[in-house]
């Protein structure tokens, strides 16, 4: 972010800063006469103006001097012998008093907008009490003994529990061997199972590595990811069915996740 500049004095017989525009004027290198108050003051009006919203302090730094450049100017107008021409005196009089009356109208400003951002500083944002509006109790037309006398017709009556089917190691187990008797075979796991659901495909795997641990079926995967090929490793076939009793002792009820 670039800093604004400093104020400029841009005449037709000067180009510089307020500084040296009262350096010249000290030095007689520059006769007063080419200096235009009215000018001047407008131009500084405009710089004010155009920078007081961002820096206040910036554009009030060059208030002094050019005060000080226009006491300077009408110090040296002043000592004119009175035999000289009045009309042009009276004149640059009359400029250098638009002058001073401008720059005190901009001070009332300075001084205005300095209140004004004192005055938002110390503001704190007033919060009013919320209002109460009471209302009248609503009438309670009900008894205690109404209420009691509602409560009796109510009892508590039969109910009933829906028995949800859940699967287990034992029946998957069950529903393995049974698959494999039948097709007297090998055949795919995914096949087996019948269902391509994740709770019937983990338990089934579970199944299967107990039976393989039990030695009742054997595995294969010709690769990773690939189809599980399970085949009875006995023959299961010509054992008939399994016997209930037995595999509910083997395999404990365990609900799938």
């Amino acid at each position: 972010m670039t800093e604004p500049a400093q104020f400029l004095v841009e005449q037709d017989r000067f180009r510089g800063t307020l500084g040296e525009l009262a350096h010249a004027l000290r030095t007689h290198a520059l006769p007063p006469t080419d200096v235009d108050l009215y000018q001047l003051v407008r131009a500084y009006l405009a710089y004010f103006e155009a920078h007081a919203a961002a820096d206040l302090e910036l554009a009030t730094e060059a208030l002094p001097r050019l005060a000080q450049v226009i006491e300077l100017k009408v110090r040296l107008l002043l000592p004119r012998p009175p035999k000289e021409a009045e009309d042009e005196e009276e004149a640059l009089v009359e400029e250098a008093l638009a002058a001073v009356a401008l720059l005190e109208e901009l001070e009332e400003a300075i001084g205005f907008l300095r209140r004004r951002r004192e005055e938002r500083r110390l503001i704190v944002p007033a919060r009013a009490p919320r209002p109460s509006y009471p209302r009248p109790p609503r009438p309670q037309r009900t008894t205690p003994s109404d209420l009691a006398r509602l409560a009796g017709r109510y009892r508590i009556g039969g109910y009933f529990e829906l028995a949800i089917e859940r699967l287990s190691l034992a029946s998957v187990a069950r529903t393995l061997l049974g698959a494999l008797r039948r097709l007297r075979g090998g055949a795919r796991l995914e096949a087996l199972l019948g269902s391509r659901e994740w709770a019937v495909r983990t338990v089934g795997l579970a199944a299967m590595l107990e039976l393989m641990r039990e030695g009742r079926v054997s595995a294969s995967q010709a690769e990773p990811y690939g189809d599980i090929e399970v085949r009875l490793a006995r023959a299961e076939a010509g054992e008939g069915a399994w016997d209930e009793a037995a595999e509910a002792s083997d395999y404990e009820e365990a609900p799938a996740a």
